[in-house]
């Protein structure tokens, strides 16, 4: 059954940059990974996501071209589980061929749900996975679960459709953020047919949370100073002239009181000069924290609000046509792209019923990408670490969970066929 009550919708305010900027190569798409305990059933797996589309009315959608800007509109089509046909993250916004921007697969014991980032980001996506896998395991154990409540996950259509950016944009002046103008850049062999290396590493969330304590800091932070001092394996001593830079998602919801699961998230970047610096683990998570505490005060966080918008009411964008857009944004995503080593994104707990702990084995992110990124989500007592790269050394991903086994953290290791 469709949904009635909106026939077309612009995209939100964050989401207005990813068609333009999506290729074979990045294509702005994640996958989420729910891992089971048990081989899953197709059917059941459809009857779930047939439910769960009534909670999530921005993904049955289609995106067009507008004269101005793109926008999604309402299709009655159908989204249809398959068993997985294609490579992780694989372009799924074709202009010629309208179709759906997610899609659910499975594998095994593993359901897959993809996303094209203009529709949603990891934080809406996950609250669509949630759903999907709790009523597809009521389905399939319906004695033992029957009794459950509803997800806590309970928007409203408006509060799901939310552009929250516009209801939290003050468009008061922002404070000055000094900005890298060139980073070190990642190189290497590209991998063939622009596919995705994943490498995703499962660590105890309790023993990595007890080391981010004895140094004082968060499992963020950690994370982020291991990876650089990870890229500082791969560096040249004449490459420590231009800093590490770091790009890490704030997920805005955690600051503004918002339900949407549409984009809302701002990008924060952190540095550090390694030819200023130590390099020591101490020195770095020092760094990173005096640009978290100043990124994460509530000036910058509404700057990052007000920014997007700024851009969108800009009065020469505003009417200049699409075409010309398109050509502007990519030059700036360029541009933003050369002042960025990398990326690390903490999606942070995903919590579900106690009651279906006994059911899941893991959840796993990560994202298409054309450098190389991390994404952790922990989920229970398990923390995944999954690094996406377009390069075929995964040199930088050794450094990395090579440091946490010597802080002694256990860490199991998989990694997919880049031949099949």
């Amino acid at each position: 059954m469709g949904h009635p009550k909106f026939q077309w919708t612009g995209l939100d305010t964050a989401a207005k940059i990813f068609p333009c900027t999506s290729g074979r190569r990045d294509t702005k798409v994640f996958r989420m990974v729910c891992e089971l305990k048990e081989p899953v059933q197709p059917q059941k797996l459809q009857e779930a996501l047939d439910q769960t589309m009534d909670f999530f009315p921005g993904f049955q959608t289609f995106l067009k071209r507008g004269l101005f800007w793109y926008y999604l509109e309402h299709t009655d089509l159908q989204p249809v589980v398959r068993q997985e046909y294609r490579a992780p993250c694989a372009q799924m916004y074709d202009r010629e061929v309208p179709s759906l921007l997610f899609e659910v697969t499975y594998f095994q014991r593993c359901i897959n749900l993809e996303v094209f980032h203009a529709i949603s980001d990891g934080t809406g996506a996950m609250h669509f996975l949630r759903v999907l896998v709790f009523r597809y395991l009521k389905l399939i154990h319906a004695a033992e679960l029957a009794h459950l409540p509803e997800l806590d996950y309970d928007a409203s259509e408006s509060q799901s459709m939310d552009d929250s950016f516009e209801h939290y944009a003050n468009r008061q002046k922002h404070p000055k953020i000094s900005k890298v103008k060139t980073a070190f850049r990642l190189r290497g062999t590209k991998t063939p047919n622009n596919r995705l290396s994943v490498t995703i590493g499962t660590v105890p969330a309790g023993a990595l949370l007890q080391v981010s304590r004895q140094y004082g800091t968060s499992l963020t932070i950690l994370l982020c100073a291991l990876v650089m001092q990870a890229v500082h394996e791969e560096m040249a001593v004449r490459d420590e002239r231009k800093p590490v830079v770091l790009a890490v998602p704030i997920n805005l919801r955690n600051h503004f009181n918002s339900a949407s699961a549409r984009n809302f998230f701002g990008v924060m970047d952190v540095s550090y000069d390694f030819s200023q610096g130590s390099g020591t683990l101490e020195d770095l998570i020092a760094k990173l924290s005096e640009r978290f505490h100043a990124g994460l005060s509530p000036a910058e966080l509404q700057f990052r609000v007000n920014q997007y918008i700024a851009l969108i009411e800009n009065p020469f964008a505003r009417v200049t046509p699409l075409f010309f857009k398109d050509l502007g944004m990519r030059l700036g995503n360029h541009l933003v792209s050369k002042r960025e080593t990398s990326a690390v994104s903490n999606v942070g707990i995903v919590r579900m019923p106690e009651e279906l702990q006994a059911y899941i084995e893991k959840l796993e992110v990560f994202v298409s990408t054309e450098k190389v990124q991390l994404c952790a989500l922990t989920y229970a007592e398990k923390m995944t670490l999954s690094f996406s790269s377009a390069f075929l050394n995964a040199d930088l991903q050794r450094h990395f969970f090579r440091s946490l086994t010597a802080l002694h953290i256990p860490v199991e290791i998989d990694t997919n066929d880049l031949e099949g």
